[in-house]
């Protein structure tokens, strides 16, 4: 006979090192390097041979994700000589043309296939041959495709930070949206640290997942200074920094309280066990069972009430930039579902899709250019290297900020 359920949840928070986390489903990651030896060996004509010494030092020299980048073009080209049946590496320029012809039917982006021609030069370089993506038929090729495609590259959807900065406030998905449906349980505070702080500093997501508990430094003030050892613009680490506002310090120590992390990466997997309440139960009789039931004496216990409990690890390990995607797709859901954002059906699939790692980069930049300031600082602010990335990201604002756009507004602006 059941009790009725005890009411209340039991929270009990193991921090990093107090419990093993489940392992993840599904194969592990790639070995890129070994991917990209493979890929080599395979496509390499007979007689010739990688030079070791120029292979091992050209992947020292490259981050894992440029690593990562060349083993997926290489695959793609791999792919495209056995359907195809002819040389590998080296190619010709006819070969190369016939690979581009191909991936333009496939419908690849010029921004795409421009990569992929670069990794194949360097798998020429390799093999000390020169390439030839270089010769002008393979750039006329290339200027051709660009011609009928376009150039315009997909950006990821934008989250800015919503109302309260001075600016129109932006449609759709905002910061201040999927910070309001990140709940004060242990994996809202994550993910409210991760989001807040990831919009302050205008991280790429390799940088993002790489921040440990030491290059955050607080200030007098209640704000913070983040340190960026490393970027996709800065491979040798001369390393670089970042304000960050007070409401993200704010988070970033709830976060650490609630899961006791004081050292080693900042933002973790988290691991949850969840078990239903369960009411007081009498031990169960012999003469009750039915003549044919197996006997299970643990099973026929008396049981005591149990209240429903939920269990929070802490890992070790840093997130992976897959995970990050993951969170903040799945907090743009819940921001859709609770109401704070008015979309719906095929808009709202579409709003998230065009969700992506850099959406919190993407976001930031387009609200210093909504705030009037110019491309030069933005790039300075957010490391990138020249202004020209700068405002291919604030492209849709631009135009409203820029030195034409205030002299009209003076001039213009105003109605008779």
């Amino acid at each position: 006979m059941l009790a009725e359920p005890v009411s209340g949840e039991i929270v009990t928070v193991l921090p990093p090192g107090d419990a093993l986390l489940p392992q993840r489903k599904g194969g592990r990651a790639l070995d890129r390097v070994a991917q990209l030896t493979a890929l080599m060996v395979e496509l390499v004509f007979e007689g010739r041979t990688v030079d070791e010494l120029a292979y091992r030092k050209s992947l020292e020299a490259r981050a894992p994700a440029s690593v990562k980048a060349l083993a997926n073009d290489l695959a793609c080209y791999a792919e495209f000589c056995a359907r195809k049946r002819g040389p590998g590496l080296p190619a010709n320029e006819a070969r190369v043309v016939a690979y581009l012809e191909d991936c333009e039917a496939r419908k690849l982006r010029p921004a795409t296939v421009s990569r992929r021609l670069a990794s194949l030069a360097v798998a020429h370089g390799l093999i000390g041959v020169p390439s030839p993506t270089a010769g002008v038929v393979v750039r006329d090729a290339l200027r051709g495709m660009r011609r009928r495609m376009g150039v315009r590259q997909r950006q990821a959807g934008p989250l800015r930070f919503g109302e309260g900065i001075g600016i129109e406030a932006a449609k759709g998905f905002t910061l201040s949206a999927l910070l309001e449906v990140c709940w004060g349980k242990v994996s809202g505070l994550r993910d409210a640290a991760l989001l807040s702080l990831g919009y302050d500093a205008g991280l790429r997501v390799s940088e993002l997942v790489s921040i440990d508990c030491g290059h955050i430094t607080p200030l007098d003030d209640g704000a913070g200074v983040l340190e960026v050892p490393r970027s996709k613009t800065d491979q040798e680490g001369r390393g670089a920094e970042a304000w960050l506002s007070p409401d993200t310090m704010r988070r970033i120590s709830l976060w650490q309280a609630e899961a006791s992390i004081t050292s080693g990466p900042l933002f973790r997997r988290i691991a949850t066990i969840r078990t239903k309440a369960r009411g007081q139960r009498r031990a169960i009789q012999l003469d009750e069972l039915a003549w044919n039931a197996p006997i299970d004496r643990e099973r026929m216990a008396a049981q005591p009430a149990r209240s429903a409990a939920v269990t929070y690890m802490i890992g070790d390990d840093a997130l992976t930039p897959a995970a990050v995607r993951m969170i903040i797709k799945r907090t743009a859901r819940r921001a859709a579902e609770e109401g704070v954002v008015g979309l719906m059906g095929e808009e709202l699939d579409a709003a998230i899709a065009a969700l992506s790692t850099h959406s919190l980069r993407v976001g930031l930049t387009q609200d210093l250019f909504a705030t009037g300031e110019d491309a030069g600082p933005i790039a300075q602010a957010l490391r990138w290297t020249s202004t020209a990335t700068a405002l291919r990201y604030g492209r849709k604002l631009a135009p409203s900020s820029n030195a034409t756009a205030r002299m009209l507004g003076r001039v213009r602006g105003v109605q008779q």
